[in-house]
């Protein structure tokens, strides 16, 4: 028997409540979602989709470079070693940063899947926002955060965007994720 999910959430346990209205910010963002993170009860790339202004989500695992008319400057979000074209000067507005939502195992995948996407100028966090959310999933280093947390991240670090309404929707869920394994 399916579970009656929220239509607008994807969530059993809805936390419409819990999210802002959408925050304003400049650099559009391009949440690539592996199709198995669609229904995971932990997923935050429709939860950043809901909360912040401009980010597009896109299923799949491989994907066509959406089109670009407005010549926006292209990035991955992504750690490690790529091209290092450096982002410095470049206003945000003029910005597309695209994010992997997956486990780390997809989104190698989805690197791997996608040349283009591997091949992009990568940008790392100077200072990644402390995570609570390894309280629900694994994470294995510090940089490792959810999808929310990372564009929360990457907002501050481009444009000075409070991160704290993104942080307490992640509470939110991390709240509500762990009421229900203990009820």
């Amino acid at each position: 028997m399916s579970r009656v999910r929220c239509a607008r959430c994807g969530r059993v346990r809805c936390l419409c409540v819990w999210i802002p209205p959408p925050l304003p910010h400049q650099t559009e963002l391009f949440v690539l979602q592996h199709p198995l993170e669609v229904q995971e009860v932990k997923g935050t790339g429709r939860l950043a989709q809901l909360a912040l202004a401009c980010v597009h989500r896109v299923v799949g695992e491989r994907f066509e470079p959406p089109p670009n008319p407005e010549r926006r400057f292209e990035a991955l979000l992504y750690p490690g070693t790529g091209p290092t074209e450096s982002l410095a000067g470049t206003p945000p507005e003029r910005l597309r940063l695209y994010v992997l939502d997956g486990t780390w195992r997809k989104s190698r995948r989805l690197l791997h899947l996608n040349p283009w996407l591997a091949a992009l100028p990568r940008l790392s966090l100077n200072a990644p926002l402390a995570s609570t959310y390894g309280q629900a999933r694994k994470a294995h280093a510090p940089h490792q955060l959810s999808t929310l947390e990372a564009c929360a991240a990457a907002l501050q670090q481009l444009e000075g965007l409070d991160p704290a309404p993104l942080m307490q929707l992640q509470a939110d869920l991390i709240r509500s994720l762990l009421a229900f394994k203990s009820a």
